[in-house]
């Protein structure tokens, strides 16, 4: 399964990352259906380098034009979220597209502090880093696309349940 033997690469090589999307939603315990796998990674030149190594040597390949470390700048990442509306950087294997990763990259997303305020959770019985349940609700409400408001929806009824 790609999703284990990705959660299993970031943690051998200790990237700092965090787990957003469709897949943490369901680590919190929402169920839904979701093909790629969305991460936010520390914004270091080191931490970039060693996760596109990761991506690489699972076969997966930058769709941009760019090496991934050219974004440890801010002043990149905010040009490329102001001029183009980048928000993420998609690796993907070229021989199967339902291989695929996105690392979010907007600066006003907070990277750092999300991957910063990342929880251990197990799932697919190995420890993985996942976005707080209040940086992944904070991220959905940002987006309201039709399927984040429905996943917003099911968060903020765990963060209800869950309380302070």
């Amino acid at each position: 399964m790609f999703i284990k033997e990705l959660f299993a690469a970031l943690e051998a090589a200790n990237i700092s990352y965090a787990v957003v999307g469709g897949v943490a939603v369901n680590i919190h315990g929402v169920p839904r259906m979701t093909y790629d796998v969305d991460i936010v990674v520390a914004t270091s030149e080191q931490a970039l380098h060693d996760c596109r190594l990761v991506l690489e040597a699972l076969g997966l390949r930058c769709r941009l034009p760019f090496v991934l470390e050219t974004i440890a700048e801010v002043s990149k990442r905010v040009e490329l979220e102001t001029d183009r509306n980048l928000i993420a950087v998609t690796f993907t294997d070229p021989s199967n597209p339902l291989r695929e990763v996105d690392i979010l990259v907007a600066p006003s997303l907070d990277p750092d502090g999300i991957v910063s305020r990342a929880i251990r959770r197990t799932a697919a019985d190995m420890v993985v880093r996942v976005a707080s349940l209040e940086d992944l609700v904070a991220m959905k409400r940002r987006a309201s696309r039709p399927q984040d408001l429905a996943d917003l929806e099911h968060l903020e009824r765990i963060a209800k349940r869950n309380g302070p």
